[in-house]
């Protein structure tokens, strides 16, 4: 017999007729499930329900999907379930072929989708500590494993037993499973232990990405040397002019085709016919790449991986992502669990511990001492030596592979398999006790404008939901660079994931010929990062850097909190969740954004302001752009204030301050979240005094400093009602371009704490809100200000309540005493400004005196 035609070697002959129909139903008397496609209907709901309980059981220790889909597959073989009466009734032998069709149906879309989300240009930009622990993580554990099989196989069988084709083919197969490093898995750990953003997760990630590309040119080149040693030039060959083909004739193809619909300003313009287009691809790529001689899932990748970066990209993730990995990719575990037998290795399970801990302790050890060769803490080294032990589907391939060339016998494949399972498993546990992220944050001092006022720079960043924004945030930040100090601004483009793809991080140049690490980026955010880029050679005082995310939206105020503590940065802005519409109303684009600005006011680490912009980037026409100030009292007033002060000496701006004073007073709020209680009203406390105290010295210090401005004027109101506040706004109406006010998180006042039960959008505060209602007749731009309270956990204060503003306002004494209160201090202590500056002016006439001594 030919040796082409034989069967493989673990294998066990079956004759059977293979019916792939539907059954007529009970009703006709027929049995549902001796028909092929009722049957794997049930398998699929068996397979699911049994991986969605193990992932929930694991979830309190961090275990990524892979292990669950490993583990249900291997309880569903012969080691657990496999033993009872159901089993072979429920998985009988002639329908695993179909189990394992949909199976690797599933992994060619798969490894498809993992392509698309690489970006394969970030590798220019590695950095030589990733070079280095990448190559190391490739070649020792690679000779490791060579070594390690032979000795294994010369333990367990007389060396003259051993077949010499065999044993080579079996250490090259084995080294390269133990090689493998999964960039999915290292990217899903990252994520949930919330260190993608730190230096080590972002070693990490470029470490895994080396590897990762590494890995699959083993599976592309090796594996056909493995299967067919004489024929392997040939494969080798053919494969390379399929990479090249698809790099300089089919990516040009794609782009051409994806281009003609470039004009779209959204993803979801994208008909269905441009997905099955791309899918259809997919198959045929992994069709060539199986006649070429190579593994399919070879040629899947590489079409994943020379797909133009675009929203179709984005979209194609987005739909299929969650379809394939969680419904389907689980068969393809289950198709190779059930080949474990862990009855088979009990005379060998010092093998399968010997693996474990020689794998684990290589990679680990080879990164320590890369670290200690690049100054980096052993901690970190530690930990990327841990995330290159994960595995995935690559690993299972290569093994599957083995297996079916009958390399690996039953009690070696099991053992392979556990030992993936581990390594794979015990990563994210080690790696949260040794590197705890319920640390305290990363501390720095200036986590607002006001406290940075005095430093030679200030850092901002700015959040991006889609190019709408970019204009009026060019505008908002134009209108603030007048001051001396230099402007570093991070621009983060937020970029939703609905599927169950890795969240990344993508750094982009602004320099769009001089930065090597340029790629063809998602088309909005190339145009993102165009302008940004335009804006920045026009502007040298002020350096851009963008950034763009791809992350789920419950997860994306955690990106936006850990780049602010990587940068370090002063004020956050954020665009609201409502745009300008064509009839001039502002109207609601995605739910989603409004949660995450509702999350990124309670957990940011600096300065916020929420920027609703009504046109402000379209009126670069005008020659003097007037903006105001609403200043009532508070921290996040005097942050409004220190925004509107960086605009004083930009000859085009015409800054006006209102002064909002009151006949009633100031009250703390307190909100006790353990109770049920009314937050209770304490007038007067000693922090509100202190807080008017800042207030007035805060005020009376821009007055005197913008005292020979003609471009700032300054302006009193005086308000007794909460009426005669909405008089005094309105009156404002249609005047200015920008307004700049703060939200008032914990500092409320009797006029305002009311109007809090009006509010359509607390996360602006009560004057943000009216300023930016859809219903008011403003037109004008808002920046909703809050400054960083310093509270636990980065919160601000929580809003005043209804019930104890109207519980106050029902109390004619307390509303007179404070009134009382109120308008002495506002008469005799800070609201005097001519006092104030008597003060400044005798103070630094006795300072010069003792300088002049």
């Amino acid at each position: 017999m030919d040796p082409q035609n034989q069967p493989p070697f673990n294998s066990t002959d079956h004759c059977f007729i293979l019916n792939i129909t539907v059954s007529n139903g009970i009703w006709n008397a027929d049995n549902p499930f001796t028909e092929s496609l009722p049957y794997f209907i049930v398998q699929l709901a068996t397979v699911l329900i049994l991986n969605r309980i193990l992932f929930l059981l694991l979830k309190p220790f961090r275990q990524p999907h892979v292990v669950a889909d490993i583990l249900s597959g291997i309880l569903l073989g012969p080691s657990l379930l496999g033993k009872t009466v159901i089993f072979p009734h429920l998985f009988p032998t002639k329908d695993i072929v179909i189990v394992e069709t949909v199976a690797y149906m599933a992994v060619v879309f798969h490894v498809f989708l993992v392509g698309l989300e690489l970006d394969i240009t970030s590798m220019v930009c590695s950095t030589s500590k990733a070079v280095a622990f990448s190559l190391a993580g490739v070649l020792t554990p690679f000779v490791t494993g060579i070594g390690f099989f032979y000795l294994s196989q010369a333990l367990k069988t007389p060396t003259s037993d051993l077949n010499l084709k065999i044993s080579i083919q079996g250490c090259i197969l084995w080294a390269t499973a133990l090689t493998i490093t999964s960039f999915p898995v290292v990217a899903q750990i990252l994520s949930s232990l919330k260190l993608r953003h730190l230096e080590i997760g972002r070693l990490g990630m470029s470490t895994a990405l080396l590897s990762y590309v590494g890995n699959w040119i083993l599976i592309a080149f090796v594996l056909p040397l493995c299967v067919n040693p004489k024929n392997a030039p040939y494969v080798m060959t053919s494969t390379m002019a399929f990479i090249l083909a698809s790099i300089y004739m089919i990516r040009p193809l794609l782009k051409m085709i994806i281009n003609r619909s470039s004009h779209r300003k959204s993803r979801h313009y994208y008909s269905d016919y441009y997905l099955c287009f791309v899918l259809v691809g997919a198959l045929l790529s992994a069709f060539v790449a199986d006649v070429a001689g190579t593994h399919s899932v070879v040629g899947a990748f590489v079409f994943g991986l020379i797909m133009p970066k675009s929203d179709l990209g984005i979209l194609l993730i987005n739909r299929f992502d969650y379809f394939v990995s969680r419904l389907l990719m689980p068969l393809f575990f289950v198709a190779s669990g059930i080949r474990v037998d862990v009855s088979k290795i009990q005379m060998h399970w010092w093998l399968l511990v010997i693996v474990i801990i020689l794998l684990c302790l290589v990679k680990v050890l080879i990164a320590l001492l890369i670290s200690f060769f690049f100054n980096i803490p052993r901690r970190d080294g530690v930990v990327v030596g841990l995330l290159m032990s994960t595995k995935e589907v690559l690993a299972i391939i290569v093994i599957n592979t083995a297996w079916d060339r009958g390399v690996l016998q039953g009690d070696d494949y099991s053992i392979m398999v556990l030992a993936l399972l581990t390594m794979t498993g015990i990563v994210a546990p080690i790696i949260s006790v040794i590197y705890n992220r319920n640390n305290p944050p990363v501390q720095y001092k200036r986590r607002s404008l006001q406290g940075a006022r005095a430093d030679p720079e200030v850092r901002m960043l700015t959040c991006i939901y889609s190019l709408d924004n970019v204009q009026g945030i060019i505008q908002l930040l134009d209108f603030a660079r007048a001051t001396k100090q230099t402007v570093s601004v991070f621009a983060l483009h937020l970029v939703e994931l609905t599927g169950c793809a890795s969240r990344m991080l993508i750094v982009h140049g602004t320099k769009r010929t001089s930065s090597i690490c340029q790629r063809d980026n998602i088309p909005e955010s190339d145009q993102i990062v165009n302008l940004l880029g335009n804006y920045e050679e026009e502007n040298p005082s002020i350096s851009i850097q963008a950034f763009t995310t791809l992350s789920p939206s419950d997860h994306m105020h955690e990106d936006i909190r850990s780049l602010c503590e990587d940068k370090r940065v002063a004020l956050m802005i954020i665009p609201f969740h409502k745009q300008l519409m064509a009839d001039g109303h502002l109207e609601e684009t995605n739910p989603a954004h409004r949660s995450i600005n509702q999350s990124v006011l309670s957990s940011a680490p600096c300065s916020v302001g929420i920027f609703v912009d009504r046109g402000l980037g379209v009126a670069k026409e005008m020659k003097m752009h007037r903006v105001a100030v609403i200043f009532i009292g508070g921290p996040d007033d005097r942050e409004a204030l220190t925004y509107g002060w960086r605009m004083v000496g930009n000859l085009e701006i015409r800054l006006t301050v209102f002064l909002f004073l009151f006949n009633g007073d100031v009250v703390e709020t307190k909100h006790n979240d353990s109770s049920d209680s009314i937050p209770s009203l304490q007038p007067l406390s000693s922090f509100i005094y202190r807080q008017k105290q800042i207030d007035d010295e805060y005020v009376n210090e821009f007055r005197l400093r913008t005292a020979g401005e003609e471009s700032v004027d300054f302006e009193e109101k005086i308000v007794n009602s909460r009426e005669g506040l909405r008089t005094a706004l309105k009156e404002t109406e249609d005047k200015f371009e920008l307004f700049i006010v703060g939200r008032g998180a914990g500092m409320a006042s009797p006029l305002t704490a009311t109007l809090d039960n009006f509010s359509d959008c607390p996360e602006l505060g009560v004057v943000g809100d009216l300023l930016a209602s859809s219903n008011s007749s403003f037109g004008s731009s808002v920046l909703v200000v809050q400054q960083y309270s310093g509270l636990p956990g980065g919160g601000p204060l929580k809003s005043i309540s209804s019930t104890s503003s109207q519980s106050m306002h029902n109390s004619k004494e307390a509303e007179l005493g404070m009134s009382r209160q109120c308008n002495s201090i506002g008469s005799n202590e800070g609201r005097g400004f001519e006092a104030y500056v008597k003060h400044k002016r005798r103070y630094d006439e006795d300072d010069n005196g003792s300088d002049d001594d």
